[in-house]
């Protein structure tokens, strides 16, 4: 591996950390706990382990549209990747942090959107990158789903 692919490796990574870093300072905690939630919802436990295999799934995607990729189409891919992990990073305080439940559905929903986006974009520029990014696309539709029916249970004018 070169210099510069190894450089592109860190600081790829160091931003899909980044964004993770945000689930890890604002947490569920007791107010989440009081919240009227799904049958379907599954152990706080579960979140940290899967959102740790997506932001690796992120960087090694995006680390691959740096490396293989060529043209404007590069640029385009890695801009909006930038702003799905803007989106992502905004979820947990919103959410949590200011505890607006529609707030957080207003950042998941965009949320879901870049990284659809973002999917068909890394395709179109290498294909295991756009693959690597299905199983996050798959949690965040889940998210969303899991995010509007705690808004929709919760609902009090938020």
């Amino acid at each position: 591996m070169s210099l510069d692919s190894l450089i592109a490796f860190v600081v790829l990574s160091a931003a899909s950390f980044g964004a993770a870093s945000t689930g890890a300072i604002f947490r569920p905690g007791e107010w989440y706990a009081a919240l009227r939630k799904p049958s379907w919802v599954p152990p706080n436990w579960l979140f940290a382990p899967a959102w740790t295999v997506m932001y690796v799934l992120m960087a090694v995607a995006a680390f691959l549209v740096w490396t293989f990729g060529e043209g404007p189409a590069v640029l385009s891919a890695l801009a909006v990747y930038a702003v799905q992990l803007v989106l992502n990073a905004l979820w947990s305080p919103v959410f949590f942090g200011r505890r607006s439940l529609g707030g957080g559905v207003v950042v998941v929903l965009a949320l879901w959107l870049a990284v659809l986006s973002t999917t068909l974009l890394f395709l179109q520029v290498n294909d295991w990158a756009g693959l690597l990014f299905l199983p996050y696309l798959a949690w965040v539709t889940f998210a969303s789903a899991l995010t509007v029916t705690v808004w929709r249970l919760n609902r009090t004018g938020d």
